[in-house]
């Protein structure tokens, strides 16, 4: 009989993995009672530099990538163009445009946003939340961005397809010199 309890959990195993494997947003970082909120107009005018990681939820293993962001704000868009370097060689452009629609609030598209982003502020921090295609599958990116107290601004994002998370982002972004 007990040789057999195992093959009757194992449909319960799974599904306790896959539950606990969810793609729940991402906590929103505690700040410091000193930090700032976040305002992306603020932050991302000028040139930003960062490094960052995408580690995969089933295999553990990563992907490192550099990025310099040239920001613009024009009243009513900021436009973010992403260039990133990947460790692998790889080199890649994105170009966001976020339009606010009221204080704190944002939707905006990418090439590969599929549908629109939607942004808005929540507290000291900015979460973002849109759809990506990528190579021929749609993922869902929930994003949270936030200011350190040194300045720089972290953004941790949670990957997902379904409902169950398949990677993770952190990013560290800083202010380049100068900018």
């Amino acid at each position: 009989m007990t040789s057999t309890l195992p093959r009757r959990l194992s449909p319960l195993a799974l599904l306790a993995v896959l539950v606990g494997a969810c793609a729940s947003p991402p906590e929103a970082p505690v700040a410091a009672a000193s930090t700032p909120p976040l305002v992306l107009e603020q932050f991302f005018p000028g040139r930003t530099v960062g490094q960052g990681v995408f580690t995969n939820s089933w295999t553990g293993s990563q992907r490192r990538f550099d990025v310099v962001i040239d920001g613009t704000w024009d009243g009513r868009t900021l436009t973010l163009v992403e260039d990133f370097a990947y460790a692998d060689g790889e080199k890649d452009r994105k170009t966001w445009k976020l339009e606010r629609t009221a204080p704190g609030t944002y939707v905006g598209s990418r090439e590969d946003v599929v549908g629109q982003a939607r942004a808005w502020t929540e507290g000291k921090v900015v979460r973002l939340e849109y759809a990506v295609s990528l190579g021929g599958w749609t993922v869902d990116f929930s994003d949270v961005l936030a200011l350190n107290p040194d300045g720089s601004l972290i953004n941790k994002a949670i990957v997902g397809k379904w409902g169950i998370r398949v990677g993770r982002v952190e990013l560290e972004l800083r202010r380049a010199p100068g900018s």
